[in-house]
């Protein structure tokens, strides 16, 4: 046993990274990401509000929304976040430009702000719809006994908006058995909190992947509702392309 690893207690291999620097947004791939108590470094911290109502956005729930799966994120080389519009340029969030542009976006008056900023002209805080997990992982071998169980191909791991893939070979939804659990991925040590619920997220057409009603419905049958796992932080550190994750003790 090394490190409380339990004998056999690999399961399995990072293959991809993502971050999203504003929420219902298209992220950014990663060949290194650092993670501290929160997450991953620069993920989750702006959202897009209707500048009207204050209400953030919900693509799940409401097709006038559903635009923002063609924006991306990124934070660029100045450290600030960046968005990038259909063929156009990478822009500053601070960019006068923006709220207009995502105005014409969307097609009616949006904003973005960073959590924890006031609203234009209120005394409150702007915070997301819910409290998102610091980290949220899901395995290769899930999503293929997903294809299998509803007869969709190929299904691409965006969907999901997972920080972290691990590739695995052993039985599906393997996940499960990780529930309070330790698990180590690179240097960092997480503790599995709970499954991800999903949500209409799942199923949203965004660049190169088309809408595909029939995922949700897989999941809601088949695994009730759940497609991979919150972990809260334990040890921060940082997890690479290739790194080995391990179920710990």
């Amino acid at each position: 046993m090394i490190d409380g690893i339990e004998d056999n207690g690999a399961a399995g291999r990072v293959t991809a990274l993502w971050r999203y620097p504003v929420s219902s947004i298209g992220g950014e791939r990663l060949d290194i990401a650092e993670i501290d108590q929160f997450g991953v470094t620069g993920d989750r911290l702006y959202g897009l509000f209707d500048a009207q109502s204050g209400q953030v956005a919900a693509p799940e729930k409401e097709t006038r929304w559903r635009p923002a799966l063609f924006l991306s994120s990124r934070i660029g080389s100045s450290g600030q976040v960046e968005l990038r519009f259909p063929g156009g340029d990478w822009i500053s969030v601070s960019d006068t430009s923006v709220s207009e542009r995502l105005t014409a976006h969307f097609g009616f008056e949006v904003a973005i702000i960073r959590y924890g900023d006031y609203f234009a002209g209120s005394e409150s805080k702007v915070s997301p719809r819910y409290v998102a997990s610091p980290l949220h992982i899901v395995t290769t071998e899930s999503i293929r006994a997903l294809e299998q169980l509803t007869g969709q191909s190929a299904l691409d791991p965006r969907r999901f908006r997972p920080n972290i893939l691990i590739e695995t070979s052993s039985e599906p939804f393997q996940e499960k058995q990780w529930l309070g659990r330790g698990l180590q991925v690179g240097s960092v040590h997480s503790r599995v909190v709970e499954e991800t619920k999903r949500c209409g997220m799942t199923l949203i057409a965004q660049p190169g992947v088309e809408e595909r009603p029939e995922i949700l419905r897989g999941i809601l049958r088949h695994n009730q509702r759940n497609l991979g796992v919150y972990c809260n932080i334990e040890m921060p550190g940082v997890v690479r392309i290739g790194d080995g994750s391990y179920v710990m003790s």
